[in-house]
């Protein structure tokens, strides 16, 4: 273990990496002078390695083991004026909020990923008025680093309220009625829903009703136009009811489909979670899966499985929107992007055993 003695009066001694629990911490400077090197080339190194030679990264980094050195954090947000926090905003009014369970999964990257930039994860909901005038104002007077913003309604007050803000802010799902002024990551909806749907009226030969997502948002919306598109001249009012993402909402949105087409074969509904409470209606109303009535799902979420029979349905990349859209906050903060980025992701089928 490498040890060293800075002499002098009141300078401090280090004695190896996990020595006496008095020994002051070391700096960069402490890094710097066991490899051998200057200052800014340790914090070049800190900082990714770039125009560092191979054998004085590995040397550097080394010295960086053997002390035990880490970043401080603090003292870096603090020079650079940055708080080290990113919000997590979900604009959500009601208790539906954590029956979502692609929110802990967006959670656990988020929280994941900034760790790794030494960034904390700040979760916040804005249920009502107050709440969101309450958040514009907080997010837009140096609180955090840069906002994530889930769930985002038609013409979003909140959006409203930060549109002439300079704050790092990244929307998941396509923000109606701001759709050019943020950066946002989303799916292709519509494109998703038309496919499944398809699947669906090729299995089953018969009436295929829906029970959507609240329609003032984007993916509600969208899953919606898919689904139309696909039943195509099939297409029936009385096939369609209305859902908030719930459990309760699939469950009473089936039974409103079947009471008005008690022929029903197909079943498309807009999220897993809303698909388990429409599985559970056909049921309680005599009707197998899949064999009289075919369901298929949203998202592949934990939902999907937690049933019997599992849910087809089509995959929503959660993890891969979390890391696109931390990658172009990290730009934004940064100062390495300054116009609005979009990026639509694809989604896939997943097979299983309710049609």
């Amino acid at each position: 273990m490498v040890s060293w003695a800075r002499p002098g009066p009141g300078k401090g001694r280090w004695v190896g990496a996990g020595g006496d629990k008095h020994a002051r911490r070391p700096t960069i400077e402490d890094v710097a002078r066991l490899a051998g090197v200057s200052r800014g080339t340790v914090s070049r190194v800190i900082n990714g390695g770039r125009n560092v030679r191979p054998a004085v990264l590995d040397t550097v980094n080394a010295a960086i083991d053997a002390l035990g050195y880490s970043v401080n954090q603090a003292a870096r947000n603090l020079a650079s004026g940055r708080t080290g926090s990113i919000a997590f905003v979900i604009s959500e009014r009601d208790e539906r909020l954590f029956e979502d369970p692609n929110f802990g999964l967006f959670v656990r990257v988020f929280s994941r990923q900034l760790r790794k930039n030494g960034r904390h994860l700040l979760m916040t909901t804005a249920q009502d008025e107050e709440e969101e005038n309450f958040l514009g104002d907080y997010l837009t007077l140096g609180h955090v680093d840069g906002a994530l913003l889930a769930l985002t309604h038609e013409r979003e007050p909140l959006l409203g309220q930060l549109l002439s803000n300079r704050l790092p802010l990244v929307v998941l799902g396509k923000p109606l009625g701001f759709e050019d002024a943020f950066s946002w990551v989303a799916i292709d909806d519509e494109k998703a829903a038309y496919t499944v749907v398809s699947y669906l009226v090729d299995r089953v030969g018969g009436a295929v009703g829906t029970v959507t997502g609240p329609m003032h948002t984007s993916s509600g919306r969208e899953r919606f136009d898919g689904y139309r598109r696909a039943i195509a001249d099939g297409f029936r009012p009385g096939l369609v009811a209305a859902g908030d993402w719930s459990l309760r909402s699939g469950r009473l949105g089936a039974q409103e489909v079947l009471e008005r087409h008690p022929e029903l074969r197909g079943l498309f509904v807009a999220s897993d979670l809303m698909a388990v409470g429409a599985i559970q209606a056909l049921r309680d109303a005599g009707r197998r899966v899949p064999e009289d009535v075919a369901v298929v799902g949203f998202d592949d979420s934990a939902a999907a499985t937690m049933v019997e029979p599992a849910l087809t349905t089509m995959r929503n990349p959660i993890e891969q929107t979390a890391l696109e859209a931390l990658q172009i906050l990290d730009d934004q903060i940064a100062g390495r992007v300054r116009k609005p980025v979009h990026v639509l992701l694809s989604s896939e089928l997943v097979e299983r055993g309710s049609a």
